[in-house]
C-alpha cells in the first residue's frame, strides 16, 4: 500500500480493546507494516486474521478513493488551465480569458 498516513478509526479500537496487549500490539504493528511498508499481515491468531481482513478492506477502499479523487482533481485543474489559456468557445464566438469588461474593449 505504502501511504504516508491513515486514520485509525475508533471502531478499530473498539475491536481490539478487549484483546491482550500482545494481540493489540501485534495487530497495530501488522496494520502499520501493511500501510507503510506494503508487508502482508502474518499471524497465527484467527481473531486477528479476521480483524485484519475487515480493516484491510476499509484501508484499500480509502486508498482507492484517494487515488481516484486525485485523478479527478488533476483532470479538473488541467481543464481549467486549458480553458484559461485558450479561452472558452461559446456557440460560434471565441471568448477570451481576459477580465476586461466589454465597455473597456470598445474604447
Amino acid at each position: 500500500m505504502k501511504i504516508k498516513r491513515f486514520k485509525f478509526k475508533k471502531e478499530y479500537y473498539e475491536l481490539i480493546k478487549e484483546r491482550t496487549d500482545k494481540q493489540a500490539g501485534e495487530f497495530i504493528k501488522g496494520v502499520c507494516a501493511y500501510v507503510y511498508e506494503s508487508k502482508p499481515f502474518i499471524t497465527k491468531d484467527e481473531y486477528l486474521k479476521g480483524l485484519f481482513v475487515y480493516v484491510k478492506r476499509e484501508l484499500d477502499v480509502s486508498e482507492m478513493n484517494s487515488v481516484n479523487g486525485k485523478k479527478g482533481a488533476d483532470k479538473l485543474a488541467e481543464n481549467k488551465r486549458r480553458n484559461k489559456a485558450i479561452g472558452v468557445i461559446v456557440g460560434s464566438v471565441m471568448v477570451s480569458g481576459s477580465t476586461k469588461k466589454e465597455s473597456d474593449k470598445r474604447e
